[in-house]
């Protein structure tokens, strides 16, 4: 008998390949539970949900350029979290000693805005609650009406209206946090290599 051509054993029907796939036991106890999630992988997740709730609050055109950070390594998201905070305390701060030793504010401008109503009730609550106000004692007329009347509460008028002008600005703020992004992840990369060695 002759072997096979070369044409045939190539047309011949093969067997299909099976895999082995190991039987599993049939134990009568669970499985051990998963191991606890260490601090740093809590402490990320947290940095990381702080950063999904940024995210979020953004217009939808913002969110596009975004995404990518979603996915971004631990460093970028720990600069972006870093830069957003920056670009809300320096400019809240920079406003602020403008507002009040420039002895200049802009409530004609923004003076009637539910943004700058709400950053003045909030900072008049805070500033009670630190006994920096009266408790209690409100004032006629309202307090965006009768600032001019009492240096305490015109630095509650100066600090809400910078605020609200800070979080009108949330667009700039979060553009230029994603700007630097990268070279202040370059830097967190560094230091951390830096405490490794």
């Amino acid at each position: 008998m002759r072997p096979p051509s070369l044409l045939q054993s190539l047309l011949r029907p093969r067997r299909p390949v099976q895999l082995r796939v190991p039987r599993s036991q049939n134990n009568s106890t669970s499985p051990p539970p998963p191991p606890p999630p260490s601090p740093s992988a809590t402490t990320t997740a947290k940095k990381l949900s702080r950063a999904e709730q940024i995210l979020s609050r953004l217009p939808r055109p913002l969110q596009k350029y975004t995404s990518s950070l979603r996915s971004a390594p631990t460093t970028h998201v720990v600069a972006f979290l870093i830069l957003h905070e920056i670009t809300a305390i320096v400019p809240l701060l920079g406003l602020v000693g403008l507002f009040h030793y420039g002895n200049w504010l802009p409530l004609d401008m923004v003076g009637d805005s539910e943004v700058v109503r709400e950053g003045v009730g909030r900072f008049e609550r805070y500033f009670r609650k630190k006994g920096w106000l009266p408790p209690g004692e409100e004032v006629e007329g309202g307090l965006l009406e009768n600032w001019k009347e009492d240096g305490r509460y015109r630095l509650v008028v100066e600090v809400g209206v910078a605020w609200a002008l800070c979080k009108v600005l949330l667009p700039v703020r979060i553009g230029v946090s994603l700007w630097g992004t990268p070279w202040v992840a370059r830097g967190i990369g560094r230091v951390r290599g830096v405490f490794k060695r």
